[in-house]
């Protein structure tokens, strides 16, 4: 194990952590995109001893990998950015939607650059027929393991438009990947300037995604905190990425892993190890010990 950039051993010393709301790309799951028996082992003695381990995510609930889905300890997932929350003994327990009007119109705007758009919706992700092959996958500069969780996840649309007009679609989160950075920069700034009712981030480089206003991880985290009763200054929160900062703002621990950005780890409490060394093992014998 390689050694952590920042720990603070005595931060919280004498809190009681009930929450690890964790990010799953770039965190919970190696370089590889596999959840580790080692945090898999750490995720069920943490359990025993009443300690929820949540997956925070961008991802819809049924593109999170079965590994974690199965993981007879694991509970609770906040979904698509915090749009929504999952839970296995209940089902969908909170939702936020975007407007058909408001999507119709964000559908248009993406869809005159050029770019490949999905639509979370009702759990699953939602995208082009035409579009998920390889080709052109790579053409819209989807990175190669993203590629493959495609090809294995996506529900199929012939036409978005109809979809979203007939209220078939009700969209959690949009996600479009751009060919151009100076397109999607452009699309950026007109996102922000027409739909103030909306959220607008970024996990990814070429990526934009977009859901309501005040709807992030954060929120979602804190309408999981509400379901559980209780507070958050409970939480423990783990991630690498930009969208991970709405998390970060509402957890009273931070622990950024050591592969993420720097605008997180400036945020951080604790920088720990890397998501290749897993990172529920380390919090359990590092800060939870």
């Amino acid at each position: 194990m390689g050694y952590p950039l920042k720990i603070n051993l005595n931060y919280g010393r004498k809190m009681r952590y009930s929450l690890i709301a964790v990010d799953v790309d770039g965190t919970l799951l190696n370089s590889s995109s596999q959840l580790s028996f080692e945090n898999l082992a750490a995720i069920e003695r943490l359990s025993k001893r009443g300690i929820t381990v949540a997956p925070v995510t961008g991802r819809t609930y049924y593109e999170i990998p079965e590994a974690i889905r199965n993981c007879k300890y694991i509970r609770y997932f906040v979904y698509s950015n915090g749009s929504g929350i999952f839970d296995k003994e209940r089902g969908t327990v909170y939702s936020s939607t975007v407007s058909t009007d408001i999507a119709r119109k964000v559908f248009a705007l993406l869809d005159s650059y050029e770019t490949y758009i999905e639509v979370y919706s009702g759990c699953y992700p939602h995208a082009d027929k035409s579009k998920i092959n390889d080709e052109r996958l790579e053409y819209y500069n989807v990175p190669p393991a993203f590629r493959r969780i495609i090809a294995k996840s996506r529900k199929t649309v012939e036409d978005f438009d109809i979809g979203l007009a007939e209220e078939n679609l009700k969209p959690e989160l949009f996600n479009a990947f751009f060919r151009d950075e100076g397109e999607r920069a452009e699309c950026f700034g007109k996102l922000q300037k027409r739909f103030p009712e909306l959220e607008i981030v970024s996990s990814l480089g070429n990526n934009i995604e977009i859901m309501n206003r005040k709807t992030n991880k954060g929120t979602g985290t804190l309408m999981l905190c509400e379901l559980l009763k209780i507070s958050a200054d409970e939480i423990i929160a783990l991630g690498d990425s930009d969208n991970d900062l709405s998390l970060f703002e509402v957890a009273a621990r931070r622990c950024a892993v050591s592969n993420a950005r720097e605008s997180l780890k400036a945020m951080a409490t604790d920088i720990i190890c890397s998501n290749n060394e897993h990172v529920i093992e380390f919090v359990e014998k590092n800060i939870l010990c």
